[in-house]
């Protein structure tokens, strides 16, 4: 009985190691995707931040309003290429004359595109090399002063 006993000493240590490395494994996943998550969620606050600048500052100030809309924390290796602003119709389409045909301008539209995230780690494994393609987040507002306003004497914009 006791040259058995002797045998299987190292034994919960092996176990413990084994279950251990698998528990923390999923640890570190679980937070790797909920980082992900959070990522995500940056970049679709970013869209409505962007639209909500855009419907109230005026058109000629988009590097203005792509300052103030990176004005929070977003996410690694995302630049403002990956960020379009675009004027809308009354019927979605684009307006592609903005110069002073504010009265066709109904929607602001804000895209994040072609942008691609890295996973590190654990992960790696998920897309090419852990980076993947995210979809395109976008966001829609009706249109406020565009930076317009009347003051009765003439009109003028500002965007602060």
């Amino acid at each position: 009985m006791r040259s058995r006993r002797n045998n299987q000493k190292g034994i919960t240590i092996v176990e413990f190691t084994l279950v251990a490395s698998t528990v923390l494994l999923v640890i570190f996943a679980i937070l790797e995707v909920g980082y992900f998550v959070f990522n995500m969620q940056v970049l679709n606050d970013l869209t409505r931040r962007t639209a909500r600048i855009s419907a109230v500052c005026h058109i000629s100030d988009t590097d203005k309003i792509i300052e103030l809309a990176f004005s929070e924390k977003e996410p690694q290796g995302f630049t403002s290429d990956n960020l379009s602003i675009e004027y809308l119709d009354i019927d979605g389409g684009a307006v592609t004359d903005t110069t002073g045909n504010y009265s066709s301008i109904k929607f602001v539209k804000a895209s994040v595109t072609n942008y691609d995230y890295g996973f590190s780690g654990i992960l790696s494994f998920i897309g090419e090399g852990g980076v993947i393609n995210l979809p395109n987040f976008q966001t829609i507002l009706p249109v406020e002063s565009l930076g317009v306003y009347n003051t009765g004497v003439g009109s003028g914009y500002t965007c602060k």
